[in-house]
């Protein structure tokens, strides 16, 4: 480039910056919504094999769990501009409710934990256990 380390330095920086500026102004900000057909949908592609039994989509469209009668369980959750799914048996990872809310922690380094809003305490109590096994 110069010639200059720190000119280069300073360059390279300024790049970054406008890259991330440019990312900022076209959505990257943006999480795509989940509802029950892109969930179905996306857990058919990802897992053909798993039978969802029930289904609970977040009231704030971030999220849904299935169950099968198989004793497991899928995940769909929003991850940057797509969908994402986790399928593990029931007991693999950590839930807990919170009021209203399911809070399913993964221990995975890409998605530690999603937050289910349920219906009602009622309703979130239900899947908690469900959920566990």
């Amino acid at each position: 480039m110069t010639g200059n380390l720190y000119l280069d330095l300073l360059i390279s920086f300024a790049g970054i910056g406008v890259m991330v500026g440019v990312s900022f102004l076209l959505g990257a900000w943006k999480n795509a919504p989940v509802d029950a057909a892109s969930a179905v949908d996306r857990l058919a592609f990802d897992e053909p094999d798993f039978a969802p039994a029930r289904w609970m989509i977040s009231a704030d469209k971030r999220a849904a769990a299935a169950l099968s009668a198989g004793g497991e369980a899928a995940f769909v959750f929003a991850q940057g501009d797509g969908l994402a799914t986790r399928r593990l048996s029931l007991g693999a990872f950590k839930v807990e409710q919170e009021g209203g809310e399911v809070v399913v922690s993964f221990g995975d380094i890409t998605k530690p934990k999603i937050r289910l809003i349920a219906g009602g305490e009622a309703e979130a109590a239900e899947w908690a256990g469900s959920l566990r096994g």
